[in-house]
This record gives structure tokens, C-alpha cells and sequence, in this order.
């Protein structure tokens, strides 16, 4: 939560999405996983976080189950995103 205790709830919402994606392009997935979850906690609506963060989980072994439930919240939340039916 540290970044967000820094910045304004509008600012810190990108600079975390910003900020997990980075995370994810370095291949750092559990960095990636905690940013996603932070930016999450700021808006539990955006159903390419849960993308993001089920593409995270994927890619860790043994976290299988965790990258349903994203996908699957990502798919509920926005049934015509692509990217939900494949992470």
C-alpha cells in the first residue's frame, strides 16, 4: 500500500497499472500479482486487472487456481473481453 498512501486514489490507480505491468515485462509475477491487487482494491471493476493479474498467476507454477478465478471474475465482469477466456 505504499504507493498508495504517496499518491491521490486517481493518481495511484495508473501508477500501480503502470507500475504491474513493468513488473509483469521484467517477469517479476509476484510484484506484477501484488500491484494488480492494490490497483484491485482501488477499483474492483476493472476486469483488465483481473486479466492481468490471471496472466501473472499463469505464469507461476502451481498458482492454477488463482488464474481462474481471476479470469472467470475478469469474464464476469466484461463477457466480451477476449483476453478473459484465455488467461
Amino acid at each position: 500500500m505504499m504507493i498508495i498512501q504517496l499518491l491521490s486514489i486517481t493518481e495511484a490507480f495508473p501508477a500501480l497499472n503502470r507500475a504491474g505491468n513493468a513488473a509483469f515485462e521484467r517477469k517479476d509475477y509476484m510484484e506484477a500479482i501484488r500491484l494488480y491487487s492494490e490497483a484491485i482494491e482501488l477499483d474492483a471493476t476493472n476486469h483488465v486487472l483481473f486479466s492481468n493479474r490471471s496472466a501473472c498467476y499463469a505464469a507461476l507454477e502451481g498458482e492454477n487456481t488463482e488464474a481462474i478465478s481471476d479470469a472467470e471474475k475478469c469474464i464476469a465482469l466484461c463477457p466480451s473481453f477476449v483476453k478473459g477466456y484465455y488467461r
